[in-house]
């Protein structure tokens, strides 16, 4: 079996027991419950748990990541055309993400109101927004001659990805793909913003 196989065999087994341990904490409280807790609830050791995940933090944060590609490694793969401006790059690069917000709008939902709700996932999420954002700023460099304008655009694009799920998180009858245009309209556009009140 080649490198590539197997590990994209662990890719996809990493991913389903994300899914499971973070619905099971969902479903009971990610407070409430230890890995010992959640490893049984999902029919594997404890170092089989920690085999896979540093945390259980790691775990629910790890479910929450959809496509389980980095949005930098999106932008790689779909090898935008010369001129296509940053915004439309990342907006395309999401598409993974809006798929899945359409196919379960629920589960996603009740993951970012268990994260919203503990201080432990939201660092945990803080760490590894920082990280992407790090990824997609190396992604943009690929691309984007000057160096600043990668760092500022990867900056914007993470504020807008963070702001448009704040967007649609807080309204059930939106939709991630609207939210996220929303938010990518109002962070490009930002100095257009004024105080009225």
């Amino acid at each position: 079996m080649s490198k590539d196989i197997r590990d994209r065999g662990r890719e996809i087994l990493t991913a389903e027991l994300a899914d499971a341990a973070a619905t099971y904490c969902a479903e009971h409280g990610f407070d409430a419950v230890t890995v010992d807790d959640i490893a049984r609830a999902i029919g594997i050791s404890r170092a089989t748990f920690f085999r896979y995940f540093t945390s259980k933090e790691a775990a629910v944060v790890a479910a929450v990541r959809i496509g389980r590609l980095s949005i930098g490694d999106q932008v790689r793969r779909g090898q935008p055309a010369l001129g296509t401006r940053v915004v439309d790059a990342v907006r395309a690069a999401m598409q993974p993400t809006i798929d899945a917000a359409h196919a379960t709008p629920g589960l996603l939902r009740a993951r970012l109101t268990m994260i919203s709700e503990s201080s432990a996932l939201r660092a945990r999420l803080a760490s590894e927004r920082s990280e992407q954002r790090v990824d997609l700023e190396q992604a943009l460099l690929e691309r984007v001659a000057d160096p600043i304008e990668a760092c500022a655009a990867a900056h914007a694009s993470m504020a807008a990805i963070d702001l448009a799920w704040s967007i649609w998180s807080s309204d059930e009858r939106m939709e991630f793909d609207v939210a996220l245009d929303r938010a990518f309209e109002l962070v490009v556009d930002v100095d257009s913003v004024q105080l009225d009140r």
